[in-house]
C-alpha cells in the first residue's frame, strides 16, 4: 500500500483535521504543517500530498524536482494558479479520490521563467483576453462588467517593442500590447481553442503575442473573447492581431526593463528567459488534465503574420494606438498598383462597356430582370470609380485624371451604344424596368453608399474576393446609362435626365463612401483628405436636392395608398390605387360594390377622396361587382 505524507498550510489546521485526513481513512498518512523546509530522502517512494498556496508551492516544486519527489496536490483556497495549470479539481473530495485512485505519479514537463517555476502563465504588459484565467466560469453579468472595465481601460492603451528569440535561433522584432506564455492550453477554454496542437508533455511552450493595430480592433477582440468567449473561433484559429510562437525556449528582451508577472506575482527584469524542462516533475495530475505520455516530439512553429514588423513596428512604437487601423506600406503599395491598373482605359474596358450596355438595353426593352442583372455583372464601371475615390481622397492628380478620362469615355460609349439600339428598335413604350430608373430618391443614394463601402473594402483587403459582381448588381451602374441612351434615341428629355440623375447619384455616393472607407482603413491622413472629402460631400449635397424631392414625393404616394386602400364610402370599397403626381393629383382606383355603380356615386366618391386627402383629384376609376 502506498504511503502518503501530507504537508499543509499551518493556517488551515482545522480543515486538514476535519475534512482532509478522514478522506485518507484506511491509508497510511503522516501529516505535518509546513513550518520549515521539508527533508525527504532522494527518490523517496512516499507520495507527498500538499495542501499549500501557490507561493509555498513555488518554493517547494524546485526541491521536488531536484529530489525526485512524488507529488499530489490538493486545492488550497489560494492555489488558483497551480490548480488551473495542473488540472486539479476545485473540490477537495474529488482531488483526494483522484490521488488515491491514481497513486502512481507521472513525469511532467515544467515551465520556468528566469529560474522560477510557472504553474499557469507568464504575462507581460496588458494581454487582456489572452490570460488563461478567462477560462474560469463566469456569469453573463460578470462578463459584461469585465468587458466594460476593459473597454474603459483602452484610453490608456500603449504598445512596447519586444525582441523574441527561440532556441532554434528564430527572432521576431515586434510591438505588442501584451504577451502571455503558457506551457499548454489545456486548462483554459480560450487557449484550448487557440492552441489546438497543445500537449502537456510535448516539451514546448506557447507564446501568444497580442498586437492590435487599432483601438477598434482591440474592442472587437474583447467582445469576441469576453462576451462570446471566443465561441466563434475554433480549430486552432487565431485572431488577426494575435501571434503564436511554439518553441522549447523563448527569450524576450525590451529596450527598457520589462514588467511581468508569473502566476499573478509581479516581477521586473531586462530579459525574460522561459524554458520547458522535459519530464522533470513527478506529479499525480488532476482529473481535468489529459497527459499523453507517448506523444510525438513537437516542432517549433511561428505564426506571426498579423504582427507589426518593419515600418509598421516603428509607427506603432512611436505613437499611441490609433482608433482605426492604418494600412501598412505593403498594403498601400499593393492597393495602389491595383487602383492604377483599374484607372486605365484599356481594350477590355471599352469592349465590356459596349457589351454590357447593349445587353442592358435589350433587357430593358424586353422588360427582363435576369438579362439586366447579367449586364450589371459584365459592367466594368465599378473599378475606375473606386480608383477615383482614392484619387480624390489623397488628391492624386494623375490618378484623378486617368479615372475621369476612363469614366468619361465609358459614359460616352454607353450612351452611344444604347442610343443606336434605341434608334434601331421600333419599341417606344416605357415599361416597368425603364420606369424604375426614372425617379431616383434618397434610397438610391443609400444603396450607392453601401456599395461604395463594399467596393473599397473589397479592394483594400486581400482576404476579400476582388470580384465585385455582387456590388455591381447592387448599385446597377450600366442600366441607368442605358436608359439615358434610350432617352436620347427617343428624343425624350424626361427619360434621359431621370435616368442620368440616377447614374450621377450612384457615382457621387460610391466616390464619397469609398473615400471615407479608405480613410478609415488608414490609407490617408485626415489633413490630406479634407479637400477631397469636402468636394465629394458638395457633389453628394447637390445631387441630394432632387433626390430629396423625389423621396418626399414617394413618401406622399405611399401615404395616399395606405390611406385609401380598403377605404369604404357610399357602399363602395376602394382598391388597387395608383398615384401619379401633378396638379390635380391623378389617381387610378378600382371601386368594388355589390351593385352597379352609377356616375353620381363615382362623383360622390371623388369628392369624399378629395376631402380625405385635402387636395384636388383627377380620378380614373374602374368598377367591379362583388357577389
Amino acid at each position: 500500500m502506498t504511503a502518503f505524507r501530507l504537508l499543509y498550510d499551518p493556517a488551515e489546521e482545522r480543515i486538514v483535521q476535519d475534512r482532509i485526513l478522514p478522506l485518507f481513512q484506511g491509508h497510511e498518512v503522516e501529516a505535518r504543517p509546513l513550518t520549515t523546509a521539508p527533508a525527504f530522502a532522494q527518490d523517496d517512494p512516499t507520495v507527498l500530498v500538499t495542501y499549500l498556496n501557490d507561493t509555498a508551492l513555488t518554493s517547494l516544486v524546485p526541491q521536488a524536482v531536484a529530489g525526485g519527489w512524488r507529488l499530489g496536490l490538493l486545492p488550497h483556497p489560494d492555489m488558483k494558479q497551480a490548480r488551473m495549470g495542473f488540472g486539479i479539481s476545485a473540490r477537495i473530495e474529488e482531488a483526494v479520490t483522484n490521488i488515491l485512485s491514481t497513486q502512481e505519479p507521472k513525469p511532467l514537463d515544467l515551465l520556468c521563467c528566469n529560474g522560477r517555476p510557472v504553474f499557469n502563465s507568464v504575462s507581460i504588459g496588458n494581454p487582456y483576453m489572452l490570460s488563461p484565467g478567462i477560462g474560469l466560469p463566469e456569469g453573463r453579468r460578470q462578463r459584461l462588467r469585465r468587458f466594460v472595465h476593459l473597454v474603459r481601460s483602452l484610453r490608456t492603451i500603449t504598445v512596447r517593442p519586444f525582441k523574441l528569440t527561440t532556441h532554434m535561433g528564430k527572432t521576431l522584432d515586434t510591438a505588442a500590447l501584451g504577451i502571455v506564455i503558457v506551457q499548454h492550453g489545456r486548462s483554459s477554454v480560450l487557449t484550448r481553442r487557440m492552441l489546438e496542437d497543445s500537449a502537456v508533455n510535448d516539451g514546448m511552450l506557447h507564446t501568444l503575442v497580442l498586437a492590435p493595430r487599432s483601438v477598434g480592433e482591440m474592442i472587437r477582440l474583447l467582445f469576441s473573447s469576453v462576451l462570446l468567449r471566443g465561441s466563434a473561433r475554433g480549430g486552432g484559429a487565431l485572431p488577426e492581431s494575435v501571434g503564436h510562437i511554439k518553441a522549447r525556449t523563448v527569450t524576450i528582451a525590451g529596450a527598457e526593463p520589462i514588467d511581468y508577472s508569473v502566476d499573478g506575482v509581479p516581477h521586473s527584469a531586462r530579459v525574460l528567459e522561459c524554458e520547458v524542462s522535459m519530464r522533470v516533475l513527478n506529479l499525480i495530475p488532476g482529473r481535468l488534465l489529459e497527459v499523453d505520455q507517448a506523444g510525438p516530439e513537437a516542432k517549433e512553429r511561428f505564426r506571426v503574420e498579423g504582427l507589426p514588423t518593419g515600418e509598421a513596428l516603428g509607427a506603432m512604437a512611436a505613437s499611441p494606438l490609433p482608433w482605426i487601423k492604418h494600412a501598412t506600406a505593403d498594403e498601400f503599395k499593393d492597393l495602389f498598383l491595383v487602383l492604377r491598373e483599374n484607372s486605365r482605359f484599356s481594350e477590355s474596358y471599352w469592349i465590356l462597356t459596349v457589351l454590357s450596355t447593349l445587353l442592358a438595353t435589350f433587357g430593358l426593352f424586353a422588360d427582363s430582370s435576369p438579362v439586366i442583372i447579367g449586364a450589371m455583372i459584365l459592367a466594368p464601371f465599378m473599378a475606375p470609380i473606386v480608383s477615383l475615390a482614392m484619387g480624390v481622397l489623397r488628391l492624386e492628380k494623375p490618378l484623378i485624371t486617368a479615372c475621369t478620362q476612363t469614366l468619361a469615355w465609358g459614359i460616352l460609349l454607353a450612351l452611344a451604344s444604347s442610343m443606336v439600339l434605341a434608334w434601331l428598335t421600333p419599341l417606344r413604350t416605357v415599361n416597368s424596368e425603364i420606369a424604375a430608373r426614372l425617379s431616383p430618391t434618397l434610397l438610391d443614394l443609400g444603396v450607392a453608399v453601401i456599395a461604395g463601402i463594399a467596393g473599397a473594402y473589397a479592394h483594400a483587403r486581400a482576404e476579400v474576393a476582388r470580384s465585385l459582381a455582387g456590388v455591381a448588381i447592387a448599385v446597377a451602374l450600366v442600366p441607368p446609362l442605358a436608359v439615358s441612351g434610350i432617352g436620347i434615341g427617343w428624343a425624350d428629355g424626361s427619360v434621359f435626365w431621370g435616368a442620368f440623375l440616377l447614374f450621377l447619384t450612384n457615382l457621387a455616393g460610391i466616390v464619397l463612401a469609398a473615400a471615407m472607407t479608405f480613410l478609415l482603413l488608414g490609407f490617408s491622413p485626415f489633413r490630406r483628405a479634407r479637400r477631397g472629402l469636402a468636394f465629394s460631400l458638395l457633389l453628394v449635397g447637390a445631387v441630394s436636392i432632387p433626390l430629396a424631392l423625389g423621396f418626399a414625393r414617394m413618401v406622399d404616394e405611399h401615404h395616399i395608398i395606405r390611406t385609401l386602400d380598403g377605404w369604404k364610402t357610399e357602399g363602395v370599397v376602394v382598391r388597387d390605387i395608383g398615384v401619379r403626381g401633378g396638379k390635380p393629383l391623378h389617381l387610378s382606383v378600382k371601386l368594388l360594390s355589390d351593385a352597379p355603380i352609377e356616375a353620381d356615386r363615382i362623383d360622390r366618391v371623388k369628392r369624399e377622396i378629395e376631402t380625405v386627402l385635402g387636395r384636388e383629384v383627377l380620378l380614373e376609376a374602374s368598377t367591379a361587382m362583388v357577389r
